[in-house]
């Protein structure tokens, strides 16, 4: 296939295009800086435009002689509900529109988990083993920040232009994501506290942590065969969570670091008053309809030796 991708040199979105070239599909990458990683311009079957998701000029375009768009770029500005309504939600919802309009057959969306809870406010967090702790992902959609927001209401806009034209939309939810850089120059993830537990092992220093926080830990290169996956089957109007099947604690990260380090930092664990069930998200979509029961482990050792080594130097 010929696919439009966004977000291709950021942390998830370089991942996907990985698995996109070892499926053998070629690749039209769209990107506000189309040198940010240099080696990707020495990969076959990847072109490289300089186009941001706000050229709207530019986009209609592009399109065109391609059979699918993965949308993975996220504009974030949560300065205002306005801001981020118009930075990233009206955005999504022009580029799939021109999708549609340039016979594009079929949109994947990568939307959050957020969209269904408040589980990344860390100054709101969740109370973990409440009503919600069962959360499927045709769940009714509750975000409870900017970023959910725009992540809900695009949603309910693809779903609005499936209904409306014969252009196929599906809904990827990934939940926390991690992995090593996938492509020379390329990044880790942009939560920063595995790198933040590794320098405190290396140095010995205290790890403070908030007692049965988690969640179900996901590497990046299982997340994106769930993407490759979609490609393959004619679905429509579908949601799936991005999660593995095993939550994991931070305290059992700390833990592991501690003895891949050999560190004798204190773990120090502050009680919030976060009950002791996780919230659960259900993937059991992803199993039947892929055969996907994806587990953190040994991912995360191997993400933690990387970084040890990283900041071992």
């Amino acid at each position: 296939m010929n696919i439009i991708l966004t977000g291709g040199t950021g942390f998830i979105g370089s991942y996907i295009l990985q698995q996109l070239l070892i499926d053998g599909h070629s690749v039209t990458v769209l990107a506000r800086n189309a040198n940010k990683i240099p080696y990707l311009h020495t990969l076959k079957n990847v072109r490289i435009l300089e186009i941001g998701m706000t050229d709207f000029d530019k986009i209609p375009q592009v399109l065109t002689q391609h059979d699918a768009c993965i949308h993975v770029a996220l504009n974030y500005d949560a300065a205002s509900a306005y801001a981020m309504l118009m930075s990233d939600t009206v955005p999504s919802v022009f580029l799939a529109t021109e999708a549609a309009k340039a016979g594009i057959k079929h949109f994947i969306y990568t939307s959050s988990i957020a969209a269904h809870d408040n589980i990344y406010s860390m100054s709101n967090p969740p109370l973990l083993g409440d009503s919600k702790s069962n959360v499927v992902a045709s769940s009714k959609l509750d975000p409870h920040s900017y970023y959910g927001a725009t992540k809900a209401a695009t949603e309910d806009f693809l779903l609005g232009i499936a209904g409306e034209t014969s252009m196929k939309v599906t809904i990827v939810k990934p939940g926390y994501t991690f992995g090593n850089p996938v492509f020379e120059g390329a990044c880790t993830q942009p939560d920063r506290r595995f790198h933040s537990i590794v320098q405190a092992a290396l140095n010995n220093e205290p790890i403070e942590l908030t007692k049965n926080d988690g969640t179900h830990f996901i590497w990046a290169g299982d997340l994106a065969k769930i993407y490759a996956s979609i490609l393959k089957g004619d679905y429509n109007r579908r949601s799936y969570f991005g999660q593995s099947t095993e939550f994991t604690s931070w305290l059992q990260i700390a833990q592991h670091a501690k003895e891949l380090c050999g560190s004798s930092s204190k773990i120090i664990v502050n009680d919030l008053g976060w009950g002791d069930n996780p919230i659960v998200f259900d993937v059991s979509d992803s199993k039947k309809d892929f055969g996907y029961s994806f587990l953190p482990f040994p991912h995360i050792t191997n993400h933690l030796n990387y970084l040890i080594a990283f900041y071992s130097k």
